[in-house]
């Protein structure tokens, strides 16, 4: 077996050929330990109505003592479709209880656990705390390798790439497909043409063509967001208990995804491709844990609809990976960078750390948060791990429940070109509804950039800066 140390702040890798070992070490956020891993890690896998949707058979669940460690065993299976070019895997997930809130988790992947059992065993055994030494470090580099874009596409990220300043975008809901008038009263009172819109697709949406074409009329690139889910309720959360990205990697989308491409291709012009976005959370169906806590799943569909890309010859794509600011659950196997799918698969970073305001504070304990408070330590975290990529916003904005709105704008101008590597930035004007009985609708996030005129104007004397 080989020994990978690649992500080594994250987790360190042993593989061979029947077996991939994931070893990293952990710290609950909550006392309850217990109630944290079925609350939160596996509240997937402890669904049974979960399990049985998505083929997935739960061996084991149990408490072992192993050389005197309180340690957690789960055993578990996923049995692909029929036909399926997917090979079935088992998983067994050690995690062991140190003390107070530290557990190291020791998470393997094989073709059969039967097979390999006394090999497991004799691994589950050797665990021993060590005290750490030596220097912490990612030991591989993170770069883009660029495909071979036609012309147009290929100016345009180069255009961007290069720039000194901030290319712009806009958010709102359908304006592609139904109605631009409210980006254009928005840009009549800026006095600025926003460059960039964005767009949410999910998987069975057809590529949009009508609203592509119309937007290149209108000056724009899209940024076209694909999210791999399913029967989508308000909330962003699928409803159903079927997970489709396990559907996607058993091949049985590709002819839905082959007309996708094939109809990117026909566009012939840039769009941005932002695919399954903030999937270090828990609120989406591409998440780790909804995955078998395993984010090679996660890649797997990246890599599988980026290969279709290249095989129907789309060259006009560039694809931007997108994690959520903050890796929720806070789980070192749950790094961002434990689902980048490879250099030759992303052309940009996306960023995304909104200030939500204070609507949730007495349940989430959620707070406001200044624009630097957010942004200051991503950039210092992603200028070591993505500094060779240009970076994108690729969406933001701040709420007006409880702080200064226009204060927290003309701060993010003042301090917004401090980041080098970022290159565009996309403002989210919508709201966030709190869909909880007796409060269904109600907006609970105010987003809207055309909220206040106070709010438009300290926008405007930002972009004229």
């Amino acid at each position: 077996m080989s020994i990978d140390t690649d992500c080594m702040p994250a987790f360190i890798r042993i593989s061979g050929p029947d077996m991939d070992i994931k070893i990293s070490r952990e710290r609950s956020p909550y006392e309850d330990i217990n109630s944290y891993f079925n609350t939160y890690l596996y509240k997937y896998m402890l669904d049974s109505e979960y399990r049985e949707a998505n083929n997935i058979s739960l061996i084991t669940n149990e408490y072992r003592s192993i050389n005197g460690i309180r340690t957690r065993i789960l055993k578990f299976s996923r049995i692909p479709a029929a036909n399926s070019l997917e090979s079935q895997n088992e998983y067994m997930h050690g995690l062991f209880l140190t003390g107070g809130r530290e557990f190291y988790s020791c998470f393997i992947r094989c073709s059969s656990l039967s097979r390999q059992e006394e090999i497991i065993q004799q691994l589950l055994e050797s665990f021993r705390k060590t005290e750490r030494s030596g220097e912490l470090k990612f030991n591989t580099a993170f770069k883009p390798e660029l495909p071979n874009w036609n012309t147009e596409t290929r100016s345009f990220y180069e255009k961007l790439a290069n720039s000194d300043s901030i290319m712009w975008g806009i958010f709102y809901p359908n304006s592609i497909t139904k109605d631009f008038s409210n980006i254009e009263a928005m840009e009549g009172k800026l006095g600025y043409r926003f460059p960039i819109t964005l767009h949410y697709i999910y998987l069975g949406h057809e590529f949009p063509m009508e609203g592509m074409r119309d937007a290149r009329r209108r000056g724009k690139t899209v940024e076209l967001t694909m999210q791999v889910m399913w029967n989508i309720k308000p909330g962003n959360t699928d409803n159903e208990k079927k997970n489709v990205n396990f559907d996607l990697i058993d091949g049985l989308y590709d002819d839905y995804l082959r007309q996708f491409a094939r109809d990117a291709k026909a566009f012939g012009h840039p769009f941005i491709f932002r695919l399954n976005n903030e999937m270090n959370s828990t609120w989406v169906r591409y998440s780790g844990i909804a995955l078998l806590c395993d984010p090679d799943v996660y890649i797997k569909v990246w890599r599988h609809i980026y290969d279709i890309f290249e095989e129907e010859g789309v060259r006009n794509a560039i694809w931007v990976f997108n994690p959520n600011d903050v890796d929720y659950p806070p789980l070192k196997w749950n790094s961002h960078v434990s689902y980048y799918p490879g250099n030759k698969y992303v052309h940009m970073i996306g960023l995304t750390g909104y200030n939500t305001g204070t609507y949730y504070k007495n349940l989430t304990g959620e707070r406001w948060r200044s624009f630097t408070e957010i942004y200051d330590p991503l950039n210092e975290k992603y200028s070591r791990i993505y500094g060779e990529f240009p970076w994108m916003i690729t969406e933001f904005a701040c709420s007006s429940i409880g702080g200064d709105k226009e204060k927290w704008i003309r701060d993010m101008f003042a301090n917004i070109g401090r980041y080098k590597s970022l290159k565009a930035a996309v403002w989210w004007s919508y709201a966030d509804f709190d869909y909880r009985k007796s409060k269904e609708g109600t907006p609970a996030r105010l987003y809207w950039l055309d909220e206040k005129p106070e709010y438009l104007k300290a926008f405007r004397e930002g972009l004229r800066r």
